[in-house]
Order: structure tokens, then C-alpha cells, then sequence
């Protein structure tokens, strides 16, 4: 019998991020942006692979869309269990994990005013697991 001692997390975060846009045009431009970024990503990167570099195909993916501020690293955050919602002028992600660095700058870069929080500590809010 063999026992296996290692840390383990449940990604219990249940974190909320809201991007506030002044408009729906911009809203609406960052969401399918994320989608984007998400879908095509896919067939590119490997989750938990560390990456210091760009490949070619990632490369010119950015430079179609334009994202110039994201590192190598953070791309894989597009790949984990993310719930991206667009509600009129604002952008609703949750998520059960901590890095969302990804997400963040995106809707920065676009015009938002970010909300980010946890729905444990905040549960009468609209959003979170559970809602």
C-alpha cells in the first residue's frame, strides 16, 4: 500500500470580477475578445506547462487581437474553469481560482472600472457560486 502525502486544494475561491464599461460597444468588444483569446487558445497552450516564450502561433494570435500585455504565463488562466457573463455595459466573471490577472488587465486595457471580491465574504450579492 502506498500513501500519498502532497498538498491539495479544493479552489474554493469563488471570486467575482465586474468590469464596469461606460458603454456597451465596449463591453461587448472586450467580451468577445475574451472569447476569442479563449476558444483559439485552446489547440495552443497546455495548462501547467511553464512558459517563458511566445510560439508562433500564440504570437501572432496576440498581434491579431492585439494584446500586448499579457505574459506567457498567464495565458493558461483563458483555459480554467471561468464563467465569463456580458450584462449590458458590464462584464461579469466568477471563478474558483486566484489568478486573474489575464481577465483583469483586459478589461483595464478596454475602459473598465473593475469590482473583484469574493462571494463568500459578500453573499448577498448577485453573483458567485451558489447564485
Amino acid at each position: 500500500m502506498k500513501i500519498w502525502y502532497g498538498y491539495g486544494s479544493e479552489h474554493s475561491m469563488n471570486l467575482v470580477m465586474i468590469g464596469h464599461f461606460k458603454n456597451t460597444e465596449d463591453s461587448g468588444k472586450t467580451y468577445r475578445l475574451i472569447q476569442q483569446l479563449t476558444n483559439e487558445l485552446i489547440d495552443k497552450i497546455d495548462v501547467g506547462s511553464q512558459r517563458d516564450r511566445f510560439d508562433e502561433d500564440v504570437m501572432n494570435l496576440l498581434k491579431e487581437t492585439r494584446c500586448y500585455n499579457l505574459s506567457p504565463i498567464e495565458l493558461e488562466q483563458f483555459l480554467y474553469d471561468v464563467s465569463t457573463h456580458l450584462d449590458k455595459d458590464k462584464i461579469v466573471i466568477t471563478t474558483e481560482e486566484s489568478e486573474i490577472s489575464a481577465f483583469l488587465k483586459l478589461m483595464i486595457e478596454n475602459g473598465a472600472k473593475v469590482e473583484i471580491y469574493s462571494a463568500h465574504d459578500y453573499p448577498e450579492t448577485d453573483y458567485g457560486r451558489g447564485k
